[in-house]
């Protein structure tokens, strides 16, 4: 079995002319047939040229599909990552105002505690007790009483003299 020109070009993956010059030049070996057409054994075409198989030929377009679906799936990937770091600087940020103002509240706290200080005033003493109290009030009354009565002696010693 022989293959036509266009046959070996299928098989090797290569152009009709890059297999036709090779023919021509006599690196590949080929016969013509009646109708003036080429005729390549198929041992002596893969001497020169390796075989192109239809299944490689399937696989190098699914792999290039399959680079492309990569790529892209990288690129998702990257931004993906980008979205994330970004929602981690955003977080970090927040937990860094949150501390900033509480920081703030606690000073203003310890400010407020320390002019509450300064401007209230000192506890009183605690109020004696009501027996005390009546104590008091009964010893002045008597003291009234005596510088009352001291005070009349006198009065009447000087009217009677």
């Amino acid at each position: 079995m022989y293959l036509s020109l266009g046959q070996a070009a299928k098989e090797t993956g290569k152009s009709k002319s890059v297999i036709s010059n090779a023919l021509k030049s006599g690196r590949l070996s080929g016969r013509r047939n009646d109708k003036g057409e080429w005729e390549i054994d198929p041992s002596e075409l893969f001497r020169v040229f390796s075989p192109q198989n239809r299944q490689e030929s399937k696989i190098e377009r699914d792999s290039t599909h399959q680079n492309g679906l990569l790529e892209l799936l990288q690129e998702q990937l990257h931004e993906a990552k980008e979205r994330e770091c970004q929602a981690h600087g955003r977080e970090r940020e927040a937990r860094e105002r949150e501390a900033r103002l509480l920081a703030m509240l606690e000073a203003e706290q310890q400010a407020r505690r320390e002019l509450e200080t300064k401007l209230l005033p000192s506890p009183r003493p605690a109020p004696t007790s009501k027996v005390r109290v009546w104590i008091l009030l009964s010893v002045l009354a008597a003291a009234l009483v005596f510088a009352g009565w001291h005070f009349r002696a006198v009065i009447v010693s000087v009217l009677a003299s």
